[in-house]
């Protein structure tokens, strides 16, 4: 199609802007660049070619077609100054500088800027206020522009000018030019302002907002953004959009407004997903990418980067590629080791280049400039806090020279007083590295100077990060008790207002590395420990012995503590208004060491930001191990598990092993369950820990912690077996003995409620009926007096009158978790009327469930547990047991009712016999070698059926019926 005339250029070009609006940016961009390709080699360019230009260079930016855009822009600057025409050619020279600024390359941008020296003067020479700038204006001469073509001229000049200053970290001189711009580009009258200079004024507002956004302005930059949220709805420009998303997703991010943060970059994605631009689409991941690592969801954010490594290099954007690799180091670094966070106790002592966690060979390439200056100091920054996680403070102290040499002539407040803030840090590190309490205090006055600055400026995440570097100097520097609580309080407060305003799921992955004031007291008792176990192998027999006696003493003193932090931790949740109880003088620890079973080992597991506690308890055993290992990577080893099986999780109705997809997901779920057993088990050291054990041991405890109360411990294997295959394995919740005097009941009773009704989400529980009437044939058979409630008498008036008389439950119904809300968390009540009700943890945590020996929750729900910011963990098994149940038994994840039923009854049937961890067990083997009844054509060997049942509490026999006492 031929584009030689006016009328043609016209018309085509209109095409053009219909397919942009309709946000079709890919076709109005291929036929911007058939247009301008024609015109160059056929016709005589003129004014209506101006357009054309503007369009291409803006959509070049967007797509990253750089090469071609500044190809046809240089070849339309040579015809027009073949043909003499200044104005023409220094207008596609402004659209190329724009180019240049958008790629990074700010050298080829200043280097057009004194080509165009002729008519605008030598750049270096203009003085950046307003009497100077019209002075220099007057200057300025293009013998081919008239009072219009000026107006254009001068609102891309003050843009590419204000845009370039920015790019080198000059916020005052940028926003005069800008704001100068601005003036051109709307002028008093509107109407009279010529098309080419109006649409220049999306651009110059949204690059004033950038440069006060990064110079520390931040209310007036979101003023300015709210003001041009509104014009914006008015255009149908996306980029534009863009743009404003991503201002505003980085203004919510430096206030610590994290929510917001990530659901304004989460748009962004969408709508450049729906662009189809390669580039932007990019850009926008690395953004989100960058909010992802924040939030600790380090799995998500690699797999974001290592696609964008790709297609960065298949479009050939060094600068995207750089950065994508920077953030990927920071990423596995992340996942291996707390970057931000390391307790104030583990630099106690100097770290050789062997042991950081983080293997790999650190590589940065910090070469290419960026347009955003911001985030060229961020990169710097982000490796910077990279070479602090692996303790190479050398390489850290010349990086920091770096930076402050790169930028020591910016007007940023916000660059300014982070590059203090990283020197602080520096010699935070320094001084712990070298035990000099003279650089600690250096750091500690240092921070407390900026402290004041940053709570003024509204820098949320990096006043936390002070305050939690200065808590650390005071605790060094044996500040008093008094003074170090202060701070801590004022931290505490600071974190849960960045927290809050993330959604609840998001906030746990944020809480994952940062250090509570109990985990850092521990960590410090744990590093205390280590240095005493060190000592045992370095002095003689008779000092040997006492330093075990005091490494037992302390550890029995560790155990007490933890204990009685995980106790708060739960009342937190369930009865926020109780106070929490002092910690108690420990007991004599010669009890755990000569009455613990003596077929029994009880492994207790504590897992901090950058290490694991295990406790090892036994018969004259008691000890521990460190695992330096990240709760990050535990979660995600834990979450692999969750992953595979999340297609079954749910649904009483599964199981039917006819269907070849189904069997086909089942063999992939083992796969899977191996390889993440296998993985989490050496993660733990726990083949070492099982090596080692003495043969007589028969029984495991497990006191898992944080993410581990999701982990089924009986699918890990052991010398080619799992570990019920040579060990009983029960669940608890803290390692003393729990120390409830049971209520002696008038009359031995069970309570039997089911609930199989089906309303809204809650899909109909079909196999609840069968399995109750064979619950409620073995308490026959037993002579247990029971009560049904089945679904419309099971209502919460008459389960909570019944449960505090009953010494047996058996519970089947749907449960419900919101997250923060344990008052809507708990049981589904269905009425035959289709009315709904929340027999919550709330309620169930103020029975007296003394009396209560043995609880069984069937049905969905049931054993799952919830990790809530603050590392608080709520769960029904855990507010029974806190509430004086003996036993809980339940299911960490829904198995088909085939299997529940036949489970449940094959289990009571063991209860008769063995204990209550050995009939869990001998179930489990049923099930393991495809012995449980009426489950034909399910392969029960499979983990998913049989691993997620957990028994909690206590372990030993439960006398049922008149042949046995209850």
């Amino acid at each position: 199609m031929p584009y030689d005339t006016f009328t043609e250029l016209e018309a085509a070009y209109n095409i053009v802007q219909e397919k942009w609006f309709q946000g079709n940016l890919i076709g109005a961009y291929n036929d911007l660049y058939e247009i301008f390709q024609y015109r160059l080699l056929h016709s005589q360019l003129t004014d209506a070619d101006l357009k054309i230009i503007q369009s291409l260079a803006d959509l070049a930016g967007i797509f990253g077609n750089f090469e071609a855009a500044d190809n046809l822009l240089r070849a339309a600057i040579n015809l027009y100054e073949q043909r003499k025409s200044e104005y023409w050619a220094d207008y596609a020279r402004l659209r190329l500088i724009q180019i240049s600024i958008d790629k990074g390359d700010l050298n080829q941008a200043q280097n057009l800027l004194l080509e165009m020296s002729p008519r605008i003067g030598d750049i270096n020479n203009i003085q950046f206020a307003l009497p100077s700038l019209l002075q220099w204006e007057s200057g300025c001469i293009w013998s081919d522009a008239n009072s219009e073509k000026r107006t254009v001229l001068f609102a891309e000049l003050y843009l590419a000018m204000g845009r370039l200053l920015a790019s080198l970290g000059q916020y005052a001189e940028a926003l005069i030019s800008l704001k100068r711009g601005l003036y051109y580009a709307q002028g008093e009258d509107i109407q009279n302002i010529p098309s080419l200079a109006l649409q220049t004024f999306f651009p110059l507002k949204l690059n004033i907002a950038s440069a006060l956004l990064e110079k520390g302005e931040f209310d007036r930059a979101d003023n300015l953004l709210w003001e041009s949220q509104i014009q914006l709805n008015q255009t149908q420009h996306p980029e534009y959009q863009i743009r404003w998303l991503e201002l505003s997703g980085k203004l919510n991010l430096l206030q610590g407004n994290l929510g917001e943060g990530l659901k304004k970059f989460q748009q962004v994605e969408k709508l450049c997903r729906q662009l189809r631009s390669p580039r932007a689409m990019l850009r926008a991941k690395l953004n989100l990418v960058h909010i992802l690592i924040q939030l600790n969801q380090t799995s998500a954010a690699q797999n974001y980067l290592l696609d964008t490594q790709r297609d960065a290099l298949k479009i050939n954007d060094s600068t995207l590629v750089s950065r994508a690799d920077l953030l990927l180091q920071l990423c596995n670094a992340r996942s291996n080791s707390p970057v931000s966070s390391i307790s104030v106790t583990g630099m106690s002592k100097k770290i050789s280049d062997e042991q950081p966690l983080t293997k790999a060979k650190l590589k940065l390439d910090l070469s290419n400039q960026s347009s955003n200056y911001l985030a060229w100091f961020e990169d710097r920054a982000l490796a910077f806090q990279l070479l602090l996680s692996e303790l190479k403070l050398d390489d850290a102290s010349n990086l920091l020279e770096h930076i402050n040499k790169v930028f020591e002539y910016t007007d940023s407040q916000v660059v300014k007083i982070r590059i203090r803030v990283l020197s602080a840090t520096l010699v935070y590190y320094q001084g712990t590295n070298n035990n000099n309490l003279k650089q600690i205090e250096k750091a500690h006055l240092i921070l407390s100077k900026i402290c004041l600055k940053l709570e003024l400026m509204g820098l949320k995440p990096e006043l936390w990060q002070v305050q939690r570097i200065m808590i650390w100097c005071r605790t060094r520097l044996n500040y008093s008790p008094a003074a170090v609580e202060a701070l801590t309080l004022s931290a505490n407060q600071l974190l849960e207002q960045i927290t809050i305003t993330l959604p609840p799921t998001e906030q746990v992955f944020y809480l994952l590395n940062k250090w509570t004031a109990d985990e850092e007291y521990i960590a410090s008792q744990i590093n205390q420990l280590s240095r005493l176990k060190l000592r045992l192998n370095r002095v003689n027999l008779f000092q040997r012995l006492w330093l075990r006696f005091q490494l037992i003493r302390r550890l029995n003193f560790l155990v007490e503590y933890i204990d009685k932090y995980k106790d708060a931790l739960a009342k937190r949740t369930t009865k926020p208004e109780r106070t929490i109880d002092k910690i108690l003088p420990s007991k004599s620890f010669w009890l755990r060491f000569i009455a613990h079973p003596k077929d029994r080992i009880t492994l207790m597991f504590l897992i901090l930001p950058d290490r694991i506690l295990i406790i090892k308890t036994g018969l004259f055993l008691f000890d521990f191990n460190v695992i330096p290992t990240t709760r990050i990577k535990v979660r995600n080893c834990v979450k692999q598990w969750y992953d595979c099986i999340q297609g079954f999780d749910g649904y009483r109705d599964i199981g039917v092993g006819n269907n070849l997809n189904y069997n086909q997901k089942m063999i992939a779920v083992s796969q899977v369950g191996q390889d993440v057993t296998e993985n989490l088990a050496d993660m733990l050291d726990l083949p070492k820990i099982l090596q080692q054990l003495p043969k007589r041991i028969r029984a495991l405890t497990v006191i898992p912690d944080d993410i581990l109360h999701g982990f089924p411990f009986a699918a890990i294997t052991y010398k080619n077996k799992y570990l019920i295959q040579t060990y009983a394995v029960s669940i608890a919740y803290e390692l003393k003995s729990k120390s409830i005097k049971p209520l002696s009941s008038p009359r031995k009773q069970a309570l039997v409620v089911g609930v199989s009704k089906q309303i809204q989400q809650f899909q109909a529980l079909p196999g609840v009926n069968r399995e109750l009437e064979q619950v409620v044939q073995w308490l026959k058979n037993n002579n247990i007096y029971f009560q049904l409630l089945a679904n419309n008498s099971a209502t919460k008036t008459a389960i909570v009158e019944k449960l505090s008389q009953a010494n047996l439950l058996h519970i089947a119904c749907h449960g419900t978790f919101e997250p923060n809300q344990p008052d809507k968390s708990g049981l589904v009540l269905i009425s035959d009327s289709g009315q709904k009700d929340i027999l919550s943890l709330r309620q169930l945590s103020e029975i007296d469930l003394r009396g209560l020996r043995h609880a069984t929750l069937s049905s969905c729900w049931s054993a799952d547990h919830f990790i809530l910011p603050g590392r608080w963990i709520i769960s029904l098994p855990e507010t029974l047991w806190r509430s004086g149940t003996q036993s809980i038994l339940g299911c960490l994840w829904e198995v088909s009712d085939k299997v529940a039923v036949s489970f449940m009854s094959k289990f009571y049937h063991y209860l008769e016999k063995f204990p209550r961890d050995r009939a869990l067990r001998r179930t489990q083997l049923d099930c393991l070698n495809n012995q449980l009844p009426n489950c034909d054509g399910l392969d029960t060997s499979n983990p998913f059926f049989w691993a997620g049942f957990c028994l909690y509490g206590d372990y030993t026999f439960l006398n049922v019926g008149n042949k046995y006492k209850f």
